[in-house]
């Protein structure tokens, strides 16, 4: 569960770093001619949002394998053979995040020149760079999918065997995680998917439609967030009831024995 609080971090500095490129764009689309000059200033705004999209999609691969492994093989999980450390997972999508600029200015030795006319991030990088965003999307989008699936799998067969014992709280865990694997593909591998088609469709370019990418994940973040809160805010009363009622019945035993003595 600690993985969907960091996911949950990880959308609001998402939201927070997304909102000064999408601002950007509209001063620039509406005033062109006072910030053409400004121009470069697109790969430098748009850089913190795609690195933080690209940890994101780490966590929530991290998130959906963690349930499969939990829902095929429960014996080894909850003895711990599966655990990895959470510090692991988070030094893993952090560093994989700020690899987007070795990669560009490195790799791909990517010059600091936005073309004229462009106005989003995927006519301002490079070709090289553009087929190493396009890779590892389609890469980890499309594991999550099939890992979903298995899920999906696993859990219909779980529900449908009257025999089965089931634990509620990893019933909804494994809910939300494919809540958030569904929230992913839509709103996140989709819009990418439809970009990388920019190239040959003119339907799909930004000039055409916008800059739908950064849009979709926003309002991705802001769907996760809400069912991530209302997991959080249901799952608390329950808890305070039980404790509640534990002291209650605590109370009532302690007034039992006094009366008795």
């Amino acid at each position: 569960m600690r993985l969907f609080y960091y996911r949950f971090v990880l959308d609001i500095c998402f939201g927070s770093c997304l909102f000064p490129s999408l601002l950007y764009l509209f001063l620039y689309v509406n005033f062109p001619e006072t910030f053409e000059p400004y121009r470069n200033l697109i790969v430098t705004l748009s850089l913190p949002w795609s690195n933080l999209a690209a940890a994101r999609s780490i966590v929530a691969l991290s998130i959906t394998t963690d349930r499969v492994l939990a829902a095929y093989f429960p014996i080894a999980y909850r003895t711990g053979k599966f655990v990895m450390s959470m510090w692991i997972i988070l030094t893993v999508s952090v560093g994989f995040g700020l690899s987007e600029e070795l990669v560009l200015f490195e790799f791909c030795g990517y010059e600091l020149n936005v073309p004229v006319g462009c106005r989003v991030l995927g006519c301002a990088v490079n070709r090289c760079f553009y087929r190493f965003w396009t890779l590892h999307k389609t890469t980890i989008f499309l594991t999550l999918a099939i890992l979903s699936i298995l899920l999906s799998i696993r859990l219909l067969l779980w529900f449908n065997d009257k025999n089965a014992t089931k634990n509620s709280q990893i019933t909804k865990a494994n809910r939300l995680a494919l809540l958030d694997t569904v929230v992913v593909l839509i709103f996140d591998f989709s819009p990418s998917l439809l970009g990388s088609l920019s190239m040959t469709a003119s339907f799909f370019s930004f000039e055409v439609v916008g800059p739908y990418i950064g849009v979709c994940k926003a309002t991705g973040c802001a769907i996760e967030a809400i069912i991530v809160s209302t997991f959080l805010i249901s799952r608390k009363p329950k808890q305070l009831k039980k404790i509640i009622v534990g002291k209650a019945s605590m109370s009532t035993k302690n007034t039992f024995s006094v009366h008795t003595k």
